[in-house]
């Protein structure tokens, strides 16, 4: 497993063949090609499971580093299969619009253009059998020298093509200070169901030739792309101060405070959990959870959440990564009948901030609910129940969790610019926030 130089690099591989993933148990189910490896979070294998890409010694944090700083990234996750695998990975350099940018890995990598994953350990006092692995980005093998969107290719060694997970992270340069506050939209229509952020960026040394089409605003509400606002231009430029204040193009529904539930044991019962039992086939512990209940005709109520990400934790046992075991969970969401043309998802940190088909509910007729069991490893969730209708462009909470103005929520805010002449847009200024 020592490191060594291919001939033909990750890149160009991917570039030249199309992948054929069969997705059956443990095979592939996708075409992926060059073109097609988005930038997104996407898992294209279901052996791997609980994916965390945060700070190292931070699991809640984002995947966000400072260019030239002395921060670094921690990717965790298991693979179920019953053998290690032999992986690699390599990262892959976007830009702002999440199309992959015009440059060679030489422009943004130094070192090698991959590395190996050499830390896994297999998990001990478990039912279920596992391979936790890690790694860390940047190291001594494989840094990013740019700044920018990146995605993280996770993949066989010994076969380029065979893609098993990809993962978004961020580079920035801080060049540029963003600064804003959650505030109750002021449009009167949407006054008590949406928050308003009224952005300003002071470019600092940024360099920008024209306002309006070298540079990029993005904002984005717990983790979800999908509804990111994207097409906001500065309404006021003075010196180096833009100002992006509107009424209603920079609104987002409050949506609610996240739901829990807690499986750090599974030896008592915790608030939102119904009964436990075991599976008599393969032994694994199956939780059922509490009848939940729509939210949308409730007043608002606070509630602890962690913003909707998880935590690997048990009260039994000392080694929270290794020893944690996975069970089934059970949801049941009651609804008097199914919602019509539309696709009921969970969404959170447990879904990969994705609304992924393998966290599509299905509607039980016979008991009128939607329902869904998920394999997760013992720890404490938080999730979201989104509803996708077909005249929606995006999922939305609103039909199920309802809508507040009061609703906590993590922000995130990218700034990205173009200098005259240059390959790559950089991200020149990033913040995080919660109201």
């Amino acid at each position: 497993m020592g490191i060594h130089l291919r001939a033909i690099t990750f890149r160009r591989l991917i570039t030249a063949i199309s992948v054929v993933l069969l997705f059956c148990s443990q095979s592939f189910a996708q075409v992926v090609t060059s073109d097609s490896l988005l930038f997104e979070n996407k898992i294209f294998d279901e052996s791997f499971k609980t994916i965390i890409f945060s700070k190292l010694n931070n699991n809640l944090s984002e995947p966000v580093l400072a260019l030239n700083s002395n921060e670094k990234l921690k990717l965790q996750f298991d693979d179920l299969s019953e053998e290690a695998k032999d992986l690699s990975f390599t990262f892959i350099h976007y830009d702002r619009d999440g199309k992959k940018s015009i440059l060679t890995e030489s422009d943004y990598i130094s070192g090698f253009n991959f590395d190996h994953i050499l830390n896994y350990k297999n998990s001990f006092n478990t039912i279920q059998n596992y391979y936790h692995y890690e790694l860390t980005i940047p190291n001594e093998n494989i840094q990013p020298i740019i700044s920018g969107n990146y995605l993280l290719v996770v993949y066989d060694n010994s076969n380029p093509e065979k893609i098993y997970l990809t993962q978004r992270f961020w580079i920035t340069e801080n060049t540029a200070a963003l600064s804003t506050k959650v505030q109750r939209a002021n449009d009167i229509e949407i006054r008590n169901t949406h928050q308003e952020l009224d952005v300003k960026v002071n470019i600092g040394t940024t360099k920008i030739n024209n306002p309006y089409d070298d540079s990029k605003l993005v904002i984005v509400q717990n983790n979800n792309f999908k509804n990111a606002i994207t097409t906001l231009k500065p309404v006021f430029i003075v010196d180096k101060e833009w100002d992006y204040n509107y009424d209603l193009e920079n609104t987002f529904e409050g949506g609610n405070e996240f739901r829990n539930f807690d499986v750090r044991s599974i030896k008592f019962l915790t608030q939102y959990i119904d009964h436990i039992q075991i599976d008599s086939l393969n032994k694994l512990t199956s939780v059922y959870l509490k009848r939940e209940e729509k939210k949308n005709t409730q007043r608002y109520a606070v509630s602890d959440d962690i913003n909707g990400r998880f935590l690997i934790k048990i009260y039994e046992g000392s080694d929270d990564a290794l020893e944690a075991d996975y069970v089934y969970v059970n949801f049941n969401l009651p609804v008097m009948e199914a919602f019509d043309s539309a696709e009921v998802f969970l969404f959170g940190e447990l879904s990969n901030w994705e609304f992924n088909p393998a966290f599509t509910m299905n509607y039980n007729e016979e008991n009128g609910c939607y329902d869904k069991t998920l394999l997760v490893k013992q720890g404490y969730y938080n999730y979201l129940y989104f509803v996708k209708e077909k005249s929606s462009n995006f999922p939305s909470p609103l039909l199920v969790e309802g809508s507040h103005f009061e609703t906590r929520n993590n922000y995130q805010l990218f700034f990205y610019s173009r200098d005259i002449g240059s390959r790559y847009d950089r991200l020149s200024g990033y913040l995080e926030l919660e109201n």
